[in-house]
């Protein structure tokens, strides 16, 4: 049974967030106080778990200081924060340092479960062709992507497998690569060819059935049904470059956050444009908001630029 490590300094915190991940049956839950107390508890435990959720504002290590350290001795588990109001410069950092993804506090009950079940599905991407991509020194590919959200999740599988065997990234940083692409492709599929407003995209992400119907209506009526994404991809061993391209109007361009904003954490809608300008080297759109181009460099092309 995979084991959620928990890590909160507030016992009434540590126990909302054990009951929200309960409601999960696949859930075992494991708490710890602060920073310090969770790395001792990995030393013994870190084969059975594989995500951690941690608060940022803890005394002895906060969450930051966490997410530093997990990125040097256990780089395999993602790290999701949950942010309150008040910590969101320190979580765009987090995001920087090597956080996986960010629940904000007003909304655990209904994103944290979806959210610990998001990143741990990155990480068990499968890997059945990992000997043959080993062998790769270069791919590019095009894909012209239907009116189906299934279609994204399996090529964002595909990249992260493909960026991995290939040693562009490294296992936390395969799952933060995903994060991004996914955060691409979901604002260009819905924001861009459903034309969601960022209040429908919240209702969306919180599961609400109006939502849920719009997205159904749309998905079967025109000028939305026929729309596709554009995306290319090409990746070397040293970097991947992702061009992503929807048929709707493009995106007003003043709305988009500025990297490292911490008041877009505040809206779930935003979570995917702030998770590809987080998570990739570059990100930059098109002046007409409907073309998205992402640069991830290999950690050691970067440190030779």
């Amino acid at each position: 049974m995979p084991t959620v490590l928990i890590v909160d300094d507030t016992p009434v915190d540590l126990v909302l967030l054990e009951g929200i991940l309960k409601k999960d049956p696949q859930n075992k839950i494991a708490k710890a106080t602060n920073g310090l107390a969770a790395l001792e508890l990995l030393q013994n435990i870190s084969d059975e778990v594989d995500v951690v959720v941690t608060d940022l504002n803890m005394p002895e290590m906060n969450g930051l200081e966490l997410v530093n350290r997990m990125q040097s001795v256990y780089p395999q588990i993602p790290v999701v924060l949950t942010t309150a109001h008040g910590s969101e410069e320190l979580a765009v950092e987090a995001l920087q340092q090597g956080a996986a993804c960010y629940v904000p506090k007003t909304h655990l009950a209904e994103r944290l479960v979806s959210t610990v079940q998001q990143v741990r599905a990155m990480c068990a991407a499968e890997r059945n062709y990992e000997r043959l991509t080993q062998a790769m020194t270069k791919a590019d590919f095009e894909f012209r992507l239907t009116n189906d959200p299934v279609l994204c999740e399996r090529l964002v599988e595909m990249m992260q497998q493909i960026a991995g065997s290939m040693g562009l990234c490294e296992a936390s940083n395969q799952v933060r690569l995903g994060m991004a692409l996914e955060g691409a492709l979901f604002s260009a599929y819905y924001r861009g060819n459903l034309e969601l407003d960022l209040d429908q995209l919240e209702s969306l992400q919180l599961d609400h059935p109006e939502a849920i119907a719009l997205v159904e209506q749309r998905r079967a009526s025109e000028p939305y049904a026929s729309r596709v994404l554009h995306v290319q991809a090409s990746l070397s061993r040293d970097e991947g470059s992702f061009v992503i391209r929807h048929e709707g109007p493009g995106m007003d361009i003043a709305s988009i956050p500025e990297p490292n904003d911490p008041q877009a954490l505040d809206k779930l809608g935003n979570r995917g444009l702030v998770l590809m300008q987080a998570f990739m080297d570059e990100a930059t759109f098109d002046s007409e908001g409907a073309t998205i181009t992402m640069i991830k460099r290999r950690a050691a092309a970067v440190a030779r630029v």
